[in-house]
């Protein structure tokens, strides 16, 4: 068995923010898909919230996880990451209505990248379901890519896909807390 399962089976304590996190992101999505034109500013408002405390989520699973968990150091990245994105754009509301297309292109983009290199970790560790994640961040990859490629769409096209993609990342963060939560408690089962 390798190390890095068994430090993830020893120290994965709060796998419940990533549920909070999928949580976040689907209700998010479903903001945004009933109320398409007038959700606008909202979305502004809420995507700068949303990104700040899921930031802040990310960065607390990193630092608790850090002495056993390899690879905790992408998860806080990403957490400061959407920390900083967040904080400035919840200062800064009339801006973030104006580049919001191509924040959300470029954050999708890194969770998309983000959501593959776990998926690489867990496949070489051969823990099953590790394809979904893969296949979730191939997709957010590829909303990105048509968000930064389509600019003059406009916000009809950018809130539909920002919903898909909140659903999406929603979903994968979900199964990703319950797939942390399995090997937590499979370790559990196997110690004395």
């Amino acid at each position: 068995m390798s190390q890095i399962i068994s430090a993830i089976r020893n120290n994965v304590k709060y796998w419940w923010l990533y549920l909070l996190n999928g949580i976040i992101f689907l209700i998010a999505g479903c903001i945004v898909f009933a109320n398409p034109f007038s959700s606008y500013v909202l979305l502004s408002i809420f995507f700068s919230v949303t990104l700040f405390v899921t930031g802040i989520f990310e960065i607390a699973f990193a630092v608790s996880n850090r002495s056993g968990t390899y690879g905790w150091g992408w998860a806080l990245v990403s957490g400061i990451i959407d920390v900083v994105i967040g904080f400035i754009l919840i200062l800064y509301p009339a801006v973030s209505m104006a580049v919001i297309p191509l924040f959300l292109a470029f954050w999708f983009m890194f969770k998309g990248i983000s959501l593959i290199g776990f998926s690489i970790q867990l496949q070489t560790d051969k823990i099953p379901g590790w394809g979904w994640l893969l296949v979730g961040g191939i997709g957010l990859i590829i909303i990105a890519i048509f968000i930064l490629d389509n600019p003059a769409l406009g916000v009809v096209a950018v809130l539909g896909l920002v919903a898909a993609a909140f659903w999406g990342t929603g979903i994968l963060s979900i199964i990703f807390s319950f797939r942390l939560k399995h090997v937590k408690n499979e370790m559990k089962a196997l110690m004395p």
